[in-house]
């Protein structure tokens, strides 16, 4: 039987995780969520950031679930060196609460999801399903609450404001990758529609970051936008072309 909520074919790879909570009761429960799906591989349950840098040290987690309201602030700072670490793994958050501070932490490490700690147990494991999908949900969440995205953006244009506009370092196919992320495609689709494969589109969205350096294709179709680079007047783009028949 498929796991719920999504089709699985046998030769699909399962989502790889890595868990950062440092509450060894809401650990339980997470972990109890997450070995109930058949699709789900965890590969390590550790408390602190520096723990899980062990692991990504060696392996590629598809996603990282973190608990970033950690208890203090050099916990907080390590959570961002492990997304620095962790380039090609999407972070999701578990936070405290649906507050704007604790999604402004997710906003800070670059996470492309939030889940609050008393969600349900299907929210939690449909965020993670979309962030190894290459979808942003937190983006959708920010989407539905201007006040804050209206923060985040200040915030942006501050840090930015002094700093010299640099020379554009991408390519012409990861600019052509990056705007077809900016349009809401997924991998899949923007795969299709270049004719790519889909472990090559992720490749161009890691480098994408790396050049960047930000930790997501929100981020990086933000900076790009704000220095000229991305053309978002040709986000209507034509759908893929259809297969021949055979």
């Amino acid at each position: 039987m498929s796991p719920r909520g999504r089709t699985v074919s046998p030769s699909d790879d399962p989502i790889r995780l890595v868990v950062v909570e440092p509450r060894e009761m809401l650990g339980m429960g997470v972990r109890q969520i997450l070995d109930r799906e058949t699709d789900f591989d965890v590969l390590a349950y550790v408390s602190t950031p520096a723990e899980a840098m062990a692991v990504v040290d060696f392996e590629t987690p598809d996603v990282v679930l973190v608990d970033v309201a950690m208890p203090d602030a050099e916990a907080t700072e390590a959570t961002r060196q492990l997304r620095s670490g962790a380039p090609e793994s999407a972070f999701v958050v578990l936070g405290r609460d649906d507050d704007d501070a604790s999604i402004m932490g997710a906003v800070e490490i670059g996470a492309v999801g939030h889940v609050a700690e008393m969600a349900a147990p299907a929210e939690l494991v449909a965020t993670i399903r979309r962030a190894a999908d290459g979808e942003d949900p937190l983006k959708d969440e920010l989407i539905s609450r201007p006040d804050l995205m209206e923060r985040i953006v200040e915030g942006m244009r501050d840090s930015m404001v002094a700093d010299p506009r640099p020379t554009n370092p991408l390519t012409s196919r990861e600019l052509e990758v990056l705007l077809r992320a900016a349009a809401g495609s997924r991998n899949r689709e923007i795969a299709a529609a270049l004719g790519l494969s889909e472990q090559t589109v992720k490749n161009h969205l890691s480098s994408i970051f790396h050049k960047l350096g930000v930790p997501n294709r929100t981020r990086a179709v933000t900076y790009a936008t704000r220095q000229g680079w991305l053309a978002l007047d040709r986000l209507a783009l034509p759908p893929p072309d259809p297969p021949e028949e055979e």
